[in-house]
């Protein structure tokens, strides 16, 4: 494993903020909602958002909206794809460390 192999990663993960959010979402036994993932990471809404649109776009996350008394309920759940993601992420950090030993 050489630091080459961590450019086929997907890119959106090399983002802190998507990491943290990806790392949430993969370990999740249901979909998170909204103020959970924002008060878990500590984020802005604004930005919770933005990261998690970009996800979505790359395949990664899907978004849920429903109603609950009136109010919309935003969750988030990591794909199939989202999860292979990030697996092959820790495979790829993890091969490199053991390497660099």
């Amino acid at each position: 494993m050489t630091t080459n192999d961590l450019l086929e990663v997907h890119p959106a993960l090399f983002d802190r903020v998507r990491l943290a959010i990806m790392a949430h979402l993969s370990v999740a036994k249901k979909p998170v909602d909204f103020n959970t993932l924002l008060a878990e990471l500590e984020l802005t809404r604004g930005n919770l958002s933005t990261h998690v649109r970009r996800l979505e776009e790359d395949g990664l996350v899907r978004i849920d909206k429903t109603f609950v008394d009136r109010k919309t309920r935003t969750t988030y759940a990591c794909t199939a794809r989202g999860k292979k993601e990030i697996s092959q992420y820790l495979t790829a950090i993890e091969a490199l460390l053991r390497s660099s030993l």
